[in-house]
């Protein structure tokens, strides 16, 4: 059985070559898109957090703000206890 296996790999050694060299080179395509998605996630959640922490900021401001000075600052006029 050995002598069997042998004779198949020395015939078709070119074969197994190239098989191998595909799913190595492959295998490390997956891993390098893994990789370079898994760097865009973090981007992305890094992003969204600094989009939350400004608009926890901006939330502040407006609730601070008394309705005459909302008001002037979404462009209004502030006239006879109305924004308009």
């Amino acid at each position: 059985m050995s002598a069997a296996l042998l004779l198949f790999l020395r015939s078709n050694w070119l074969t197994l070559a190239i098989v191998a060299f595909l799913i190595i080179w492959m295998s490390a395509l997956y891993l390098k898109g893994r990789h370079d998605g898994s760097a865009a996630d973090a981007a992305v959640k890094t992003t969204v957090v600094n989009q939350f922490k400004e608009r926890n900021a901006t939330d502040a401001k407006v609730e601070g703000m008394s309705p005459s000075e909302l008001c002037r600052a979404i462009g209004g006029v502030w006239r006879d206890n109305g924004c308009q």
